[in-house]
C-alpha cells in the first residue's frame, strides 16, 4: 500500500518506521527545507518506549535513563517521590530523556533513504473511492491509497478533512531551553519538578552533561514574553538549583510556547485518511505526554494496517476508536493538573513514596494501549 504522511515531526517518522517496517511504500513530506531540530528535551515515559522499540527505533543508548521523579514547593518542602526504576520493573520499559533534535535524527537514519521530501507544504486533500491526492504550495500533488495527517497542532489535513475549531489556548506557557550544565542535577538520572502558587519549572538530565529545563506561568495573548531577568526575577528565592540554572543561561536559549488543547473528534478522517498526535489531540504539557501520545497511535495504527486485507476506512476508524478514549483520558488529565496550578491543591498534599510509585504506573496504563498489548477487534471487517 502506497502511504502519504504529511509532517517529518516525531509523529510523521515513528509512523513511517512502523509502516515502512510492515513493507508499506511510505512518503513524508514535510514543509521544511530539512529536518526540524528545534525544542529541548523530550522525557519518553515507558509507553514511549515501549511503542518507540516495536516500531524499530531504540534511543535507550542515546538517551538519558531517569530513575526517580522527585517533586518539591517553591520552599524546598518535599511533596513526593516516585521511583522510576520500579517503573519501568512493573510496566516493562523504561523512562528515557532525549532531546528532541537526537529522537528525531534516530527516526530519520532508520528509515529508506527515499522515504523523506523536504520542502513540500501540503494546501489541499482530495479523497477519490480508489485514491487520495494531496496538493502542495508548489503546484505538484501525490497520489497514495492512504494519506496520514501528522502535520502538528495547525494541521492542514486536519482542517481539510474535518474543518472545525484550532486549537485553544489554556492560559499557560512555558520557558524553556536545552544547554549544557555542569549543576550536579544535570550529571544524575534525576527529573526534579518545583511548584508554586503562580509558577512550575522543572530540570530534567538529557545526557552528555545536556539539562533540559522548563518554566510554566500563566499566560494570554498580549501578554509580555518574558527575558531570563524576568524568569530570574520571578524565581527569585526558589530551591536549589533554580537560581544557579537562571544565572547560567542567556535570551538565546529561551524557547517559548503557549499551552493549547485540542477538542479531539469521534472521527479523524475519510475513507482514505486519518490522524495521528497533535494534529488531533494537542494537549498542554502538564503531565509530558504529548510525544508519548503520539507515539502511541502510531503504534497502534501500525497494528491495524500490518496487513492490507478487508476494508480500509474499517480499519482506520476501528484505530480511532480504539485510541480516541486514551488519548482524550491523557488530555482530560494535563488539562485539569494545568487548571489546579494557580490552587493549594497541588502543593498541600504529601505522598509516601510508595504510592507516587504506584501512582506513576497506574496513570500511564490508563493512557495507554501499547502497555496493554493489541489484538484484532471485532470493529475490524475483513472481507
Amino acid at each position: 500500500m502506497r502511504v502519504l504522511v504529511i509532517g517529518a515531526g516525531v509523529g510523521g517518522l515513528a509512523i513511517a518506521n512502523g509502516l515502512a517496517g510492515n513493507g508499506h511504500d511510505v512518503q513524508v513530506f514535510e514543509h521544511s527545507e530539512a529536518l526540524r531540530t528545534t525544542g529541548a528535551g523530550i522525557t519518553v515515559w515507558s509507553n514511549g518506549t515501549a511503542a518507540l522499540r516495536d516500531l524499530g527505533v531504540d534511543i535507550e543508548a542515546s538517551g538519558r535513563h531517569l530513575s526517580s521523579l522527585r517533586s518539591l514547593t517553591e520552599t524546598g518542602r518535599l511533596l513526593w517521590e516516585a521511583d522510576l526504576g520500579e517503573v519501568t520493573e512493573r510496566l516493562g520499559s523504561p523512562t528515557v530523556q532525549i532531546a528532541r533534535r537526537a529522537l528525531i535524527a534516530e527516526m530519520a537514519a532508520a528509515l529508506p533513504s527515499d522515504v523523506l521530501h523536504f520542502g513540500r507544504r501540503c494546501v489541499g486533500v482530495v479523497e477519490h473511492p480508489d485514491r487520495v491526492v494531496v496538493e502542495f504550495d508548489d503546484g505538484t500533488s501525490a497520489t497514495g491509497d492512504l494519506l496520514i495527517g501528522a502535520d502538528g497542532q495547525r494541521s492542514v489535513v486536519r482542517r481539510e478533512l474535518l474543518g472545525g475549531e484550532p486549537a485553544k489556548p489554556t492560559g499557560w506557557a512555558s520557558w524553556q531551553g536545552l544547554t549544557r550544565s555542569d549543576l550536579p542535577v544535570a550529571q544524575g538520572h534525576q527529573t526534579l519538578n518545583i511548584a508554586g502558587r503562580n509558577a512550575h519549572c522543572g530540570l530534567i538530565p538529557t545526557g552528555g552533561g545536556m539539562l533540559h529545563w522548563w518554566f510554566d506561568m500563566p499566560w494570554k495573548e498580549g501578554d509580555p514574553v518574558l527575558s531570563v531577568a524576568d524568569l530570574r526575577e520571578v524565581f527569585r528565592g526558589w530551591p536549589d538549583p533554580v537560581e544557579q540554572l537562571l544565572a547560567s543561561v542567556a535570551d538565546d536559549d529561551l524557547g517559548f510556547f503557549p499551552h493549547i488543547r485540542h477538542k479531539v473528534p469521534q472521527v479523524w478522517g475519510g475513507a482514505r485518511s486519518t490522524l495521528l498526535g497533535d494534529a488531533v489531540h494537542a494537549m498542554p504539557p502538564a503531565v509530558a505526554q504529548a510525544a508519548n501520545q503520539t507515539l502511541e497511535d502510531a503504534w497502534l495504527l501500525t497494528q491495524y494496517l500490518s496487513d492490507v486485507d478487508g476494508d480500509l476506512a474499517s480499519r482506520l476508524r476501528a484505530y480511532e476508536q480504539e485510541r480516541r478514549p486514551r488519548a482524550l483520558k491523557v488530555s482530560r488529565t494535563a488539562a485539569l493538573t494545568s487548571a489546579q496550578r494557580s490552587t493549594p491543591l497541588q502543593r498541600l498534599a504529601k505522598f509516601p513514596g510508595w504510592l507516587a510509585t504506584r501512582s506513576q504506573v497506574a496513570s500511564l496504563r490508563s493512557g495507554s494501549n501499547v502497555l496493554r498489548g493489541f489484538a484484532s477487534r471485532p470493529a475490524v471487517q475483513v472481507a
